[in-house]
């Protein structure tokens, strides 16, 4: 089940909501539904035991 990130834009608290079928998300706050939907990026764990743990993607300079 897809979990979206949201702002709303009438009272600009960040949110995240999860969604089911077309249904319509709502700020939490104001219950507005004047919604702006937010790029997140995912976090990964290590491959196997004692490798690095890696950073969320796209997140920290490259080296």
């Amino acid at each position: 089940m897809p979990i979206f990130e949201y702002i709303c834009k009438d009272c600009k608290q960040p949110f995240e909501a999860l969604i089911l079928g077309s249904r319509q998300p709502e700020c939490p706050s104001c219950h507005g539904r004047n919604l702006a939907r937010q790029f997140s990026v995912f976090a990964a764990g290590a491959a196997h035991p004692g490798a690095p743990a890696t950073a969320a993607c796209g997140a920290g300079p490259s080296t």
